[in-house]
């Protein structure tokens, strides 16, 4: 998770490639831990939900942003502050990041399937203003572990949190 940015075509691809996979997962099992509970919730109500295959799509789709969002040096302008700081900081603007491409992704998508722009915005804006802003605050708080072992990572240096977390004790 350290993030120093490698040399070469090859070596790049690498590593947005284990980055990607990386966040890839961990999202994935954040957002399948959220559908399993509300599926647990609804049945209890007698409603069937399951819909994993959202997590599955939706951790593919925001972990290629958030590989954008690390590429730009998005948020790493307050390297050098205090951890929580620069924890927030980054968990906040990804936060605002992701869900300005999701809405953008969704305009796309509705624009391929002959939907237009009006409608595709109706679309995204169905739901109450209460689901958005919880949704906004999950992903806030599924991102903010993650900024910490990342910003930890940066502190500790090149590959020493891989090797603390994955090395013998």
């Amino acid at each position: 998770m350290s993030e120093a940015h490698p040399r070469g075509l090859k070596a790049r691809l690498l590593h947005e490639l284990e980055q990607y996979g990386t966040i890839f997962a961990y999202l994935y099992a954040s957002f399948a831990a959220v559908i399993f509970y509300r599926d647990a919730v609804l049945q209890a109500q007698g409603i069937a939900y399951g819909a994993y295959g959202f997590a599955l799509v939706k951790a593919l789709v925001l972990a290629k942003f958030m590989v954008l969002g690390h590429a730009a040096r998005l948020g790493e302008r307050l390297r050098g502050q205090r951890l929580f700081v620069s924890v927030l900081y980054r968990a906040s603007l990804f936060m605002v990041m992701l869900i300005a491409f999701s809405l953008i992704e969704e305009t796309v998508v509705a624009l391929l399937h002959g939907r237009g722009v009006a409608e595709a915005i109706r679309a995204m804006a169905d739901g109450s203003l209460r689901e958005k802003f919880a949704y906004a605050i999950l992903l806030w708080v599924i991102l903010l572990p993650y900024f910490v072992l990342r910003v930890i990572g940066e502190v500790l240096g090149k590959g020493e949190l891989k090797r603390i977390f994955f090395g013998r004790v």
